[in-house]
């Protein structure tokens, strides 16, 4: 499309093939002046991280961009973050997927019962690897923890059996966050956050990096600019052998997708958001923090 990004519904195979759809063949020289240009976007960046009243740092998610950009009548208030099966589920449903992926398990009600039991006995042995979640499903009566499972196995099922895993040349990297930190202001850092990373190949055979972000809430017209933002960290943080080519964003309640094709349009939409999200934020230091936790 002119613009660079669609959504469409989705079934199972639609959704593999949105992510590892090959490039087109004049792609390969826009991505290369696509990273000429990104050249700018520390620079640009910095610029705009000025101090606000409170001071500390911005670390931006796709949580500030959507809270920032969504129409007066669609905002809710932050509230402070604390763990419950809503906020955990990500997290253990990652774990139980990179079981999958490496066959460890061979169900998501299995990876999750492995993810869990780890989780508690990390915690309950003092391990220094044990986080903070890992602590609070620890301290969970049985039930409760049933019910924290009863959510994340949901959640990871549904990723599982949306994607063709033949279809990848490699197994897929799952839930690995990018961070990029401004090497001109202290002040900033910013968030790209994908539940699977893989690779897809233009008409040339050369590789490009592709990224699947799992989306909640209802669809909203602030995606394209989430996405973009993420397109952004992504090229920042890219290697040159493996430039990043396409973000895919995926609800799995109603099915439907949004593809972004990483370009210096997406880019410019990219840096546009954040210059928008830091120019709202009024946040102390210490609820910004606590909306970056909430949006992991």
């Amino acid at each position: 499309m002119s613009d660079g990004w669609s959504c469409r519904a989705s079934g199972s195979r639609g959704l593999t093939g949105a992510l590892l759809e090959p490039f087109g063949a004049a792609t390969r020289h826009d991505r290369a002046s696509m990273l000429d240009a990104a050249r700018q976007i520390p620079r640009t960046l910095a610029d705009l991280a000025v101090p606000r009243p409170g001071g500390g740092s911005f670390r931006l998610t796709d949580h500030h961009v959507r809270a920032a950009l969504a129409p007066p009548e669609s905002v809710t208030a932050d509230t402070p973050f604390a763990w419950s099966a809503r906020t955990a589920r990500r997290a253990l449903g990652l774990t139980s997927l990179r079981a999958l992926v490496t066959g460890a398990v061979r169900s998501p009600i299995d990876g999750m019962a492995l993810a869990i039991d780890d989780a508690v006995r990390a915690a309950r042995q003092g391990e220094n690897a044990a986080s903070p979640m890992d602590r609070w499903l620890a301290g969970l009566p049985p039930a409760s923890r049933a019910a924290v499972q009863a959510g994340a196995v949901t959640w990871a099922t549904r990723v599982w059996c949306a994607v063709d895993w033949t279809a990848f040349e490699e197994p897929p990297t799952i839930g690995r966050d990018h961070w990029w930190d401004s090497p001109h202001s202290s002040l900033l850092a910013l968030r790209s956050r994908a539940e699977i990373r893989s690779v897809a190949r233009d008409q040339a055979g050369s590789p490009l990096s592709v990224h699947l972000v799992v989306l909640g809430g209802p669809r909203r017209a602030t995606i394209k600019f989430e996405l973009s933002a993420a397109a952004v960290v992504e090229v920042l943080c890219a290697r040159r052998s493996l430039p990043p080519g396409r973000m895919v964003g995926w609800w799995p309640d109603s099915g439907h997708l949004v593809t972004v094709e990483i370009d210096q349009l997406a880019l410019h939409d990219g840096v546009t958001a954040v210059a928008r999200t830091l120019a709202s934020v009024t946040a102390t230091p210490a609820e910004y923090e606590e909306a970056t936790r909430a949006a992991a």
